[in-house]
C-alpha cells in the first residue's frame, strides 16, 4: 500500500489518491528473507552425511561394549588355562526420522502469475522449504528427542550417560555390563568440572577437553560447539591476551586492516565455535570418527512433483518434499555434553 505524506508524496487524501491510482511504485525484484539463522554445526554434518537405505532398522552398526578374551600370565613351561566365550557385541539399531514438507499451489496463482510477476510466489514457497528444513533440523541437534520416536537421534541423545536417556540404539545404558555405551554428560558448574560463575577461560576449556579426551580412550572430540553467548565469555579471555606486532617502517592509516577477537577458537587443538541453536549453558564436543548424519538416498530433501487437485474436487496443485535422516553415534563416549554453564555474555 503506497505511504502518504512522506518525502515528497502529498498528505492522504483526494490529491495521493489520484497520484497513487496512475502511478507505479519503485520495486526492487528481489525476497529479502527477514527470519532464519545459519547453522556451522549443520553445514558440517551435512557435509560430512552417510548414505542409509532400507531394512527394518535403516542403521545397524555392531558395537562391542566388553571384552571378548582374557588374558594371563604364564611361566617357563607356557602353561594357560582354556580360554571362555565370552559375548561382548550388541547390535547399536536406529531407525530414520522422516521430514515432509507440503507445498501447495494454487489455481489462482498459477493464473496470475502466469505473466508480469515481479517475484514468483512458487519460487519463494520452494526456497522456503529447504529454509524452514534447515532450521528444524539445526534445532533438533541438540535437544531430547528421545520421547518422540518420529524424530530424529541428536547430540543430547548420542552422549548422555543414561541419565535423560537411558535407552540409545535399542541398547540400555543403566543395564549390567552396559557401562561402556554411556556418554558424557558433565555437570559444568559443580564438582571437577566446575567453571563457576564467570564461565569458561581458556584454562576451563583446556582442562575439560583433557578430560573428556582421557576418558573417552585418548581421541579428542573433532569439534565443541557452544551458545554464542557462552563463546563469547570464552572469547574474551583470548581478547584480553592479543598484542599487535608492528613491522619496523610500516605505516598504518584507516585502511590497514588489523583483525581483532576471533570467530572460531582452538584450544588443545579442538576448534571451538558458536550455534545458535546450541541452547545456552549447554556445550557439546563431537568426534565425527564415529558421529555422523545418515540420511535416506532414497529421501535426501526430494521433491515429489506437482499432482493435481482434481481428484479432490479442487483445481490445483500439490507436491511434497522429503527427507529421511538420523544424527547418531557409534561411541557414545567419543563425544560429551556439558550442561549448567553459567556466565552467558549475553
Amino acid at each position: 500500500m503506497p505511504l502518504p505524506g512522506l518525502g515528497v508524496a502529498p498528505q492522504a487524501g483526494a490529491i495521493f489518491s489520484e497520484l497513487a491510482s496512475v502511478t507505479r511504485r519503485a520495486f526492487v525484484p528481489r525476497l529479502f528473507v527477514q527470519l532464519y539463522f545459519g547453522s556451522p554445526t549443520l553445514f558440517y554434518m551435512l557435509g560430512n552425511a552417510q548414505r542409509a537405505a532400507g531394512g527394518l532398522n535403516q542403521v545397524t552398526i555392531p558395537l562391542q561394549g566388553g571384552s571378548m578374551v582374557q588374558g594371563q600370565w604364564t611361566g617357563y613351561g607356557g602353561g594357560f588355562n582354556s580360554p571362555n566365550i565370552t559375548p561382548g557385541i550388541q547390535n547399536g539399531q536406529w531407525n530414520l526420522a522422516y521430514w515432509v514438507v507440503p507445498v501447495p499451489l494454487p489455481f489462482g496463482e498459477t493464473i496470475i502469475q502466469a505473466s508480469e510477476r515481479e517475484i514468483s510466489l512458487l519460487k519463494a514457497r520452494m526456497n522456503d522449504v529447504y529454509a524452514v528444513t534447515r532450521q528444524n533440523m539445526a534445532g533438533l541437534l541438540f535437544t531430547n528427542n528421545s520421547a518422540n520416536p518420529q524424530q530424529p537421534d541428536s547430540f543430547y541423545n548420542a552422549f548422555d550417560d543414561g541419565t535423560n536417556v537411558p535407552t540409545y540404539g535399542g541398547i540400555n545404558r543403566n543395564a549390567a555390563g552396559n557401562s561402556a555405551f554411556k556418554g558424557q554428560y558433565i555437570n559444568l558448574n559443580s564438582g571437577t568440572y566446575s567453571q563457576g560463575p564467570a564461565g569458561f577461560t581458556r584454562a576451563g576449556m583446556s582442562t575439560l577437553l583433557m578430560s573428556v579426551t582421557s576418558a573417552a580412550g585418548g581421541e579428542a572430540p573433532t569439534f565443541v560447539v557452544m551458545n554464542p553467548g557462552d563463546f563469547a565469555t570464552l572469547n574474551n579471555t583470548f581478547i584480553t591476551a592479543e598484542q599487535y606486532n608492528p613491522a619496523p617502517g610500516s605505516q598504518y592509516t584507516m585502511d590497514t586492516a588489523i583483525r581483532s577477537s576471533f570467530p572460531n577458537m582452538n584450544i588443545a587443538g579442538v576448534p571451538i565455535f558458536a550455534d545458535t541453536f546450541c541452547p545456552k549453558g549447554n556445550v557439546f564436543g563431537v568426534n565425527v570418527k564415529y558421529t555422523s548424519m545418515y540420511m535416506s538416498e532414497d529421501a535426501a530433501l526430494d521433491f515429489s512433483g506437482f499432482y493435481s487437485l482434481v481428484p479432490l474436487g479442487q483445481i490445483g496443485q500439490q507436491g511434497v518434499v522429503v527427507c529421511g535422516y538420523d544424527i547418531l553415534s557409534a561411541k557414545s563416549v567419543s563425544g560429551f555434553h556439558g550442561y549448567n554453564l553459567a556466565g552467558a555474555a549475553f
